[in-house]
């Protein structure tokens, strides 16, 4: 297949031709890795920009078609194992955001409002549409298609917008990781 070497010589209509042939077949590829179809045409769009990026520097064979293939599978790799982290991490802010004050003796009362106030604090601190974001997610339990189609943004600007509030977040909360452990282990 000659379409390796056109693509290397920036060729538009040769590139154009390889994303229409592979799109949808690598859209339905992804899809079977993250089970969102919104998610896995931005992970194959990068794939495709991954390509365009760097096609002076691929050294391909003949055949595109099995790096497109891994490039895409790496990045739902990629994707899974970021969201198993975040997840982690919003799981922990959550339930510190939602617990109930009443559930708690005096000591864990106070260390409770402690940490209520920190969190809203930081919270608060967050960017204005890096909270909003936020607070549609954690607060109101949005998904984040459903966020992108509220806010007319793509589903990766939430994403970006909700991993940047996670970085925040753990920053500004990092001093509080034991009580948020402590409140956590006693409820």
């Amino acid at each position: 297949m000659k379409l390796v070497k056109s693509t290397k010589s920036k060729e538009e209509q040769t590139f154009e031709l390889i994303f229409r042939r592979y799109y949808v077949r690598l859209c339905g590829f992804a899809n079977k890795f993250i089970g969102d179809a919104a998610e896995s045409e931005e992970i194959v769009q990068e794939a495709f920009l991954n390509v365009w990026k760097n096609r002076e520097r691929l050294n391909l064979d003949d055949d595109i078609r099995p790096y497109l293939f891994k490039s895409v599978q790496n990045l739902c790799y990629n994707f899974l194992e970021h969201q198993k982290v975040a997840d982690k991490y919003y799981q922990v802010i959550e339930e510190v955001y939602k617990n109930q004050k009443e559930n708690y003796n005096t000591f864990e009362s106070v260390m409770y409002s402690e940490l209520q106030t920190k969190v809203d604090e930081a919270i608060d601190s967050l960017p204005r549409k890096c909270k909003e974001i936020f607070c549609l997610s954690r607060r109101d339990g949005f998904k984040y298609n459903e966020i992108a189609e509220k806010l007319h943004i793509s589903v990766k600007t939430v994403e970006t917008q909700m991993s940047r509030a996670l970085v925040i977040l753990r920053k500004k909360l990092s001093d509080y990781l034991v009580l948020i452990i402590i409140t956590l282990l006693l409820s």
